[in-house]
């Protein structure tokens, strides 16, 4: 079963109006060498800058035609993706597929790895590979820093400047601040365990500075208050009886000022209630007139049909009294007349007209008598609105009366509250005077305590003594003189050859020993089935046999040159090409072997224009010289 591991499949660069620039790169050993200035390590600096290691590319001549960067992955989940950075900086852009231009719906990730924050390139490469979420102790105090990709990568890009440094490859940050969590850093990649159990306390010095700080907070506090009170600030037990004093006072005018406002709530009451009383009679009287205009015009129409009945009444008893004369007209007599039903029509009449009009008579008094009885009732309403009215007059008197008491009582009451509320303002600074001045007392007691229980730093014993077998082991295949000398020393965290120092061998001999660190702690994850984000990246590792005339480092050293004439290349690259489920890339400036044993996938970089592949980029077209 293969071990989960990261797999670098490609680095491109885009821009407008420029052919791609692309470098592939295959599962197992990948050799890119060539001639100096061709980008070899601006390769190792680009995938640096691609996996948020540093947040700035190098902009020399040959990117800045560039906009856009492309790095093509396998995840330990046989998924691939593509992590999208401008070439400028910033943040990525994460596409599914291996791809070197837009496809799809990028997802964004932040550059920077932030604890609480998923979306970063940091949570995303090192939960890949079960990092994600782990602390490390980074003092003396247990304070801790929380894992970030830009911590593991040194460990698997190791730039030209830092494989010959005499830095040992533990501390390769340079920093003395840096060095607690950097020895920590390995002890979790060579256990698996971080230190999220660790205790955080805090130091003497730390304690010294925070209590230094606490206490000018204080004295600032205090000074505040003090400037508040005033020069001459007030006896604290005489403001205390005023205090006391005030308040019976305060209680007195209260229970004065509520009497005056209960007073004025009454008054005003009783004159809405009169009010609405008048209002009513009022609008009583007014549909009493209405009703008794009404009836005026009724008794007159009465009174007219009255009139009318009683002509008709008269004229039909003079009718009927000439109903037995001779005709007025013609002078015909009684008995000689057509019509004789004529004395009885008008005796019909007659006896209609005079019962109508006795009908309209009761009705017209009964109408009176109600009219009198509503002049009755609109007369006294008018009486009793004219008292009520005087009784509204006679409330507002008072009102206006009692108003001016109750606006002075509320005024004595405003103006002691007032007053109280100042005095309890000076009674709450002294309060808040004591309490700063038992803090302040509390502050400068507590002296900082000494933490006798220091944690254990970097790895053990055991632990070195493996990574030191394992270092052998890697030597002994490249067939590196002394090999079987070689150690971790647990002092100077890097390796040693017979007890000397790696920092005190040639630039050559650092470069083998650094290198063999790096090959060999992933070879000791890869046993202990441990994580390991599975590849590696050197630049420059065989620089002893550079050639002394050319090289800008100078003649071989004493041991460079032994080691030069050992089989050390051939040992090297064959045991790497060996390597399974290991990516390594190898950048260098020397011929490979031609009969190299194992697959690799070799490219070169010529640096001739029209000679192959000029670099990692076509070459600039400089302007001629006149």
């Amino acid at each position: 079963m293969s071990a989960p591991r990261i797999i670098i499949r490609h680095l491109a660069f885009t821009g407008p109006n420029i052919e791609e620039a692309r470098l592939d790169l295959g599962t197992g050993l990948n050799i890119v060498y060539g001639a100096s200035n061709t980008g070899k390590s601006f390769t190792a600096k680009a995938l640096n800058f691609m996996l948020a290691g540093i947040s700035k590319l190098p902009q020399t001549d040959e990117v800045k035609p560039f906009t856009a960067a492309w790095l093509g992955l396998t995840l330990p989940d046989g998924r691939d993706v593509t992590l999208y950075r401008a070439t400028q900086g910033g943040d990525f852009r994460l596409f599914e597929g291996l791809v070197s231009a837009e496809a799809g719906t990028p997802i964004a990730l932040l550059g920077s790895a932030e604890a609480d924050k998923q979306d970063t390139v940091s949570h995303v490469l090192l939960d890949s590979i079960g990092w994600s979420g782990k602390v490390i102790v980074k003092n003396v105090n247990a304070e801790k820093d929380n894992l970030a990709i830009r911590h593991v990568l040194p460990y698997v890009i190791v730039s030209e400047t830092d494989i010959m440094s005499e830095a040992n490859p533990v501390h390769h940050s340079g920093q003395y601040t840096n060095r607690t969590l950097e020895s920590n850093l390995l002890r979790f990649i060579l256990t698996g365990h971080d230190d999220a159990a660790a205790v955080t306390v805090v130091g003497r010095k730390e304690q010294r500075v925070a209590n230094a700080a606490k206490l000018e907070i204080v004295d600032e506090w205090i000074a505040q208050i003090d400037d508040e009170l005033g020069e001459t600030p007030p006896d604290r037990k005489e403001l205390s009886e005023q205090i006391d004093r005030l308040a019976a006072t305060l209680a007195g005018l209260q229970d004065h000022l509520r009497a005056a406002q209960e007073r004025l709530d009454q008054l005003v009451a009783r004159r809405r209630s009169l009010l609405d009383q008048r209002r009513e009679i009022d609008d009583r009287v007014t549909e009493l007139a209405l009703t008794l205009d009404r009836f005026t015009l009724l008794d007159q129409t009465y009174t007219n049909d009255r009139d009318r009945l009683q002509s008709l009444e008269e004229s039909g008893f003079l009718l009927l009294a000439r109903a037995d004369r001779d005709c007025p007209v013609c002078g015909a007599p009684p008995d000689a007349q057509r019509h004789r039903h004529a004395p009885d029509e008008f005796g019909l009449a007659y006896r209609a007209a005079a019962a109508e009009a006795r009908k309209i008579e009761m009705e017209q008094r009964d109408l009176r008598r109600t009219m009198t009885s509503l002049d009755a009732e609109g007369s006294g309403l008018r009486t009793t609105a004219t008292r009520l009215w005087d009784e509204v007059q006679d409330i507002e008197k008072q009102i206006e009366e009692a108003r001016p008491a109750e606006t002075s009582v509320r005024s004595d009451f405003s103006a002691m509250l007032e007053k109280q509320s100042e005095l309890q303002h000076v009674e709450d600074l002294f309060r808040r005077r004591d309490r700063l001045v038992v803090r302040r007392s509390q502050i400068d007691s507590t002296k900082p305590t000494k933490n006798e229980a220091k944690l254990s730093v970097g790895i053990d014993g055991t632990t070195a003594y493996a990574l030191g077998r394992k270092v052998v082991e890697v030597l002994e295949a490249w067939n590196f003189p002394a090999a079987k000398e070689a150690q971790f020393d647990l002092e100077t965290n890097d390796i040693t050859i017979g007890g000397k120092a790696r920092a005190d061998n040639g630039k050559g001999v650092r470069a083998i020993l650094h290198a063999a660190f790096n090959v060999a702690l992933l070879l000791y994850c890869r046993e202990q089935k441990l994580p390991h984000p599975g590849f590696i990246v050197l630049d420059t590792p065989l620089l002893t046999y550079r050639e002394p005339l050319t090289s800008r480092h100078g003649e071989l050293s004493e041991d460079e040159s032994r080691m030069k004439e050992a089989p050390v290349a051939v040992g090297f690259y064959e045991h790497l090409a060996g390597l399974e489920d290991t990516q390594v890339i190898v950048l260098e400036n020397a011929d490979p072997p031609a009969d190299l044993k194992g697959e690799a996938k070799v490219q070169v970089f010529t640096g001739r224009p029209g000679d192959n592949r000029y670099g990692l980029f076509a070459p600039v077209q400089r302007p001629a010289q006149s």
